[in-house]
C-alpha cells in the first residue's frame, strides 16, 4: 500500500522498529529522520528525483516496507536507466520480501527503468546496503542495521550482489607506528602543507568548500553523481547538533584548500541508550544526553583530495591526522564504508592498526 499521509510516513519509519526493536543491537533513529527523506519537505524530492514508499499487511498489522526511488540526477550524470530501491524492512518470510521487491519492480518499470538496485535510503549519499556481516552490535552513525536473515532473503527474491562494502575499526588507544609519522611529516614539509578543521562560525561558507571538494574528489567512485550545494546546506542545522569541529579537517597547500576528511561523533551511542522511551520522551533524553553524554566512538565518513594533488600523499596524510586529532577525544574510530576494492584506503587502515569489522553488500536485478 503506497504511503500518501503523514501519519502513513510515520508509520513506514516506524516499522523497522516495530519488526526489530527488541533486538539488542537495533538502534532506531532520530525521530522525523526519515519522513525528513522521504515526505513533502524532503530535498532529495526537490533536487533529485521521486520516492514512492510502501508498506506491506498482513491482518491488518505491517510485516514490511520498501520505497521504490527514481534518481534523474544518478542516471542523467551516469547517462544511466537505474532505479532504485531502499528502506526495505520485512519479516523472515520470503513471500513478503518478494511482494515488496515485486511491487517496487512494477514501479520503476513503469518509468521506463530497466534495472532496480539497492538498498539506498535514498541515495548513495546517505545510509546503504545490507548488513551481512558484523549484525551483533549496534552500527554506527548513517549506518544501517538489520538481521542476518536479510541477506539470504534478498536472493531468494532474485536480486544478486553487485558491490561489497566493508566497515573498518581503528582502534586509537596506541600511537601510530614510528615511521608513519616520520612520512607524514616529511609530507609536510616536502609540499608547504598544512592542515586547518573546520570553522563552525563560518558554516555555509565551508560547506561551499566541501561541496566543491566533494564533487571533485569522489567523482571516480562507483555509482558518483555530483551532490547539490543544497543538500549539505539543508544538513547545516543537523551538522550542527552533532558536529564535532576537531574531527572535520582541511589539507591546504599554499592556503588553498585541496582536500578534506569528515568524521562525525558516533551519536548512534546516544540514539541506542534511549531506546527505551517512546516519542516525545525519547526525543527529550536524546536531545539531553547529546548534550551530556561522552561519545567514545567516531565515524570516518568521507575522505578525499583534489586530482592534481593525489599524487603528493595527501590522502595519507589526512588520514593519519584524522586519527591523531580523534585520538585525544575517542577509543575507536570506524571507517566506513570502504569498496572492497579500494586498496589504498584498506592498506591505510591495517597500517593504522585497523581491522575489518563489517560487512555491507549491495543488490540489483533486472526489472
Amino acid at each position: 500500500m503506497p504511503c500518501r499521509s503523514a501519519a502513513e510516513l510515520k508509520k513506514f519509519e516506524s516499522i523497522p522498529e516495530h519488526l526489530h526493536g527488541t533486538d539488542p543491537n537495533f538502534t532506531p533513529p532520530f525521530p522525523g529522520s526519515v519522513v525528513g527523506l522521504i515526505g513533502p519537505k524532503s530535498v532529495f524530492l526537490k533536487k533529485h528525483g521521486e520516492i514512492t514508499p510502501l508498506i506491506a499487511y498482513r491482518d491488518g498489522k505491517p510485516v514490511g516496507r520498501i520505497a521504490a526511488i527514481v534518481n534523474r540526477s544518478h542516471n542523467n550524470y551516469n547517462k544511466d536507466s537505474v532505479g532504485f530501491f531502499g528502506f526495505f524492512d520485512f519479516i523472515n518470510d520470503v513471500s513478503v520480501a518478494k511482494a515488496l521487491v515485486d511491487a517496487a519492480a512494477k514501479i520503476l518499470k513503469e518509468k521506463g527503468l530497466t534495472i532496480m538496485r539497492g538498498p539506498y535510503n535514498p541515495s548513495i549519499n546517505d545510509d546503504c546496503g545490507v548488513l551481512t556481516e558484523g549484525n551483533d552490535r549496534p552500527t554506527f552513525i548513517s549506518m544501517p542495521w538489520n538481521p542476518t536473515y536479510y541477506d539470504q532473503i534478498y536472493k531468494s527474491v532474485g536480486l544478486g550482489v553487485i558491490r561489497t562494502l566493508y566497515a573498518w575499526d581503528v582502534p586509537l588507544h596506541a600511537d601510530p607506528p614510528a615511521r608513519v609519522t616520520k612520512i607524514v611529516n616529511w609530507l609536510k614539509k616536502r609540499n608547504n602543507v598544512s592542515i586547518r578543521t573546520i570553522d563552525m562560525k563560518n558554516l555555509n561558507k565551508e560547506l561551499e568548500t566541501i561541496h566543491r571538494l566533494y564533487n571533485q574528489c569522489l567523482d571516480r567512485n562507483w555509482g558518483f553523481y555530483p551532490i547539490a550545494l543544497e543538500d549539505l546546506l539543508h544538513a547545516a542545522d543537523d551538522l550542527k547538533a552533532i558536529a564535532d569541529p576537531s574531527i572535520i579537517v582541511f589539507v591546504c597547500i599554499e592556503g588553498k584548500d585541496v582536500g578534506f576528511s569528515l568524521a562525525l561523533p558516533n551519536v548512534n551511542e546516544v540514539f541506542h541508550a534511549s531506546r527505551g522511551r517512546k516519542g516525545i520522551f525519547r526525543f527529550l533524553e536524546m536531545a539531553l544526553r547529546l548534550q551530556v553524554q561522552k561519545i567514545k566512538t567516531d565515524r570516518l565518513t568521507v575522505l578525499g583530495v583534489e586530482p592534481a594533488y593525489r599524487d603528493k600523499g595527501l590522502s595519507a596524510l589526512l588520514f593519519f591526522e584524522s586519527f591523531r586529532i580523534a585520538k585525544a577525544k575517542y577509543e575507536l574510530s570506524e571507517i566506513s564504508w570502504v569498496e572492497a576494492n579500494n586498496v589504498e584506503i584498506l592498506e591505510a587502515a591495517e597500517l593504522m592498526g585497523g581491522h575489518h569489522s563489517r560487512t555491507y553488500e549491495l543488490f540489483e536485478k533486472v526489472v
